[in-house]
């Protein structure tokens, strides 16, 4: 694809791997590239693609990434003619957009009137009713008084969903189950709605509890030519926020395919529209599913964090389509000349943990391995990350998406798990054994899936308890890392047991490890006994077999800084986990720290603190503090009726996992 040289250099607004992304395709193009970057960002991956890379000084997205007047400076300061959004951040910030239109810059999608028209959900749903475009029940009107959207919650009918009005990605939504909780959670929604997109506004929607999240990608140019490239499903989430999606849509009819695909393409040419967006709908499907029951959900006027797998079944570039259609051309492919080639699926991988629901990490990537591409030839993985990179609290936990093509829904998954089992990531707890076991699971592989089903289903996903074989072969691991020199420790005429004690989880396991012969040992715990014989360690990975099994163990170790513990996280197929050598000479400061009266912090995270002072009396319940972490807020609660004793944080200060934040005392 040759491009007329309308974009004369081209400027990212955006980090991560969607920003290596665009920098990639453009240089495909021979389009020069600048790359903004925060002080947190300074050696990320996509400032050392991109031609020329220019820091905006600070941390917060609201002062770097998303500070508007700084980067149409640096526009011109670089002479950059166009700017590309990614997604997210200013992605749909039409006062931006407008901005650029203002500078005589070229924005890569469509005009700041469109964007603000699909950005307030409550406009967007009144424009596609009048397009002829189902929409979901609720209200989506002006009065924002508390005590009149309460009145409206309780006509809809609980439960509900309160929804910031600007912006996506799961930002500013809450689940309302009863009218008792209903202005906490509009509370938290509206602060965190005015966080990440500077509107505090919400709306309100008839929760529906069992739902499909089915999207249509379209994309239109400057000449009235509109396409649609299908559907994707992405209704595997937690928190509102998408982890695995796919390609097209699993156990969707030709006929409601084709239904929803005209109703994207309708609504799009009811706007004077340029460029990607996706057409949402909901599906409610307590009853199977029914093309009566789909609704509009939003539309994104922008490209998605999922495109890929659309580029996957299409054989397109979208990214690539975006600059073409930003320099006037026509599409590059009539409707049809777009077919539906084989399945895709998408997995996110983020730093989370599963077992803490689904709360965000962040810290130190001491150990980011990906396979190599001949590995595994129908995978690809897009990423921002590499080893060493700090992720910050300031930004999206997501490490990397990893996309898989086949030629059916089931090889598709096979190719996307078995690619899975050659990421090895250390220093950070992942969501990683969530998605291999989620490419297990019964429900998904037949395609039974709603967006509930990772929640409800929690129990089959969390990491439990580690098999007794993988920790015996764990305990090796670690006795060869601490006997590099075995004649230290073994005498060919006496066999010696060697004691170790691990912390697993939050558990110490007491290991009894004996060296029968010359790779033969003995791993006795927990009144239970293993044999290992042909034991060799080689590249980071352990080899040892049983009577019955060959192992195959992957590992990488690591000392915590902070405790001079050293940590050694364990890859098997089904299976990572860290494993614990702890120093003797400190003492867990952590477990010191958890009085009853103490609030901890659980994440690393910026303190939001509002009128809380010393003396203040506080009830069980009551909202202490807030932590605003990886673009979401969570609320700190008193764990009992006291007093304010002690604040150990201030408003807007940064504070690591596990800090001590305020101490309670009784109230006499």
């Amino acid at each position: 694809m040759i491009l007329k040289k309308k974009i004369k250099k081209l400027l990212i607004a955006n980090r991560g791997e969607i920003a290596c992304k665009i920098i990639k395709c453009a240089k495909n193009l021979d389009i020069p590239t600048v790359a903004i970057y925060s002080n947190e960002d300074a050696d990320s991956l996509h400032t050392q693609l991109a031609d020329e890379a220019v820091n905006i000084p600070g941390s917060l997205v609201s002062e770097t990434y998303m500070n508007g007047p700084a980067i149409i400076s640096i526009c011109k300061k670089y002479k950059a003619n166009a700017i590309h959004p990614g997604y997210g951040l200013l992605s749909e910030n039409s006062k931006f957009v407008k901005s650029i239109e203002k500078n005589k810059l070229i924005f890569i999608g469509p005009k700041s009137t469109i964007i603000k028209n699909m950005g307030e959900k409550d406009k967007a749903k009144l424009i596609m009713e009048e397009a002829g475009v189902p929409v979901i029940p609720g209200y989506h009107g002006d009065n924002q008084d508390k005590d009149f959207l309460k009145k409206k919650a309780n006509e809809i009918g609980y439960p509900v969903l309160i929804k910031a009005r600007s912006g996506g990605g799961g930002r500013g939504m809450r689940v309302v189950q009863n009218k008792e909780n209903f202005f906490s959670a509009l509370e938290e929604a509206s602060s965190e709605a005015s966080t990440n997109f500077n509107d505090k506004n919400i709306l309100i929607e008839k929760y529906i509890t069992k739902a499909r999240h089915i999207e249509v990608q379209i994309f239109s140019d400057q000449h009235g030519n509109v396409v649609h490239f299908f559907d994707r499903d992405c209704t595997l989430q937690r928190r509102q926020q998408k982890i695995l999606e796919e390609a097209p849509s699993p156990k969707l009819s030709a006929d409601i395919r084709k239904f929803l695909c005209n109703l994207a393409i309708n609504a799009l040419k009811s706007l004077d529209y340029q460029g990607a967006g996706t057409i949402e709908f909901i599906a409610d499907i307590t009853n199977g599913l029914n093309k009566n029951k789909i609704y509009f959900m939003e539309m994104n006027t922008r490209i998605q964090v999922e495109h890929p797998v659309t580029e996957r079944i299409t054989s397109t570039n979208l990214i690539e389509w975006q600059l073409h259609i930003a320099n006037g051309l026509s599409l590059p492919k009539s409707q049809n000349e777009i077919y539906l080639n084989g399945w895709s699926l998408e997995a996110r991988l983020y730093a989370e943990d599963i077992n803490k629901n689904f709360l965000p990490q962040s810290g130190c990537l001491y150990h980011l391995k990906f396979p190599k591409n001949s590995d595994h030839p129908n995978c690809i993985i897009d990423t921002g990350n590499k080893k060493g990179d700090f992720i910050s609290p300031y930004y999206d936990p997501m490490i990397a998406k990893i996309i898989s093509h086949g030629k059916n829904r089931n090889e598709a998954i096979n190719h996307l798990r078995n690619c899975l089992f050659d990421i090895e990531v250390a220093g950070i707890t992942t969501n990683l054994n969530l998605l291999k076991k989620l490419l297990k699971n019964k429900h998904f592989r037949e395609g039974d899936i709603y967006t509930k089903l990772v929640e409800n289903n929690i129990e089959q996903f969390i990491d439990k308890e580690i098999e007794p074989q993988l920790k015996a072969l764990t305990s090796l691991i670690i006795f060869n890392n601490l006997t590099p020199s075995q004649q230290n420790y073994w005498y060919n005429w006496k066999p010696t047991t060697y004691p170790i004690n691990i912390t697993l989880g939050q558990k110490v396991t007491s290991f009894c490890i004996t060296k029968t012969s010359n790779k033969n040992f003995e791993v006795a715990f927990d009144n239970q006994d293993f044999y290992f014989s042909s034991v060799s360690f080689h590249d980071s990975t352990l080899k040892a077999k049983t009577k019955n099994k060959n192992f195959e163990v992957k590992f990488y170790v690591f000392k915590d800084k902070s405790t001079g513990s050293k940590i050694f996280t364990i890859f098997s197929d089904e299976n990572t986990f860290d494993a614990v050598l702890k120093n003797s000479l400190t003492q867990d400061s952590v477990e010191n720290s958890k009085f009853e009266d103490s609030i901890i912090a659980p994440m690393h995270g910026i303190i939001k603190i509002n009128n809380l002072k010393i003396k203040n009396r506080v009830k069980k319940g009551d909202v202490l503090l807030k932590l605003e972490a990886m673009k979401m807020e969570y609320s700190l609660i008193a764990p009992r009726d006291g007093i304010i004793k002690e604040i150990f944080c201030k408003n807007g200060e940064q504070v690591t996992e596990n800090s001590k934040l305020l101490n309670l005392e009784k109230i006499k």
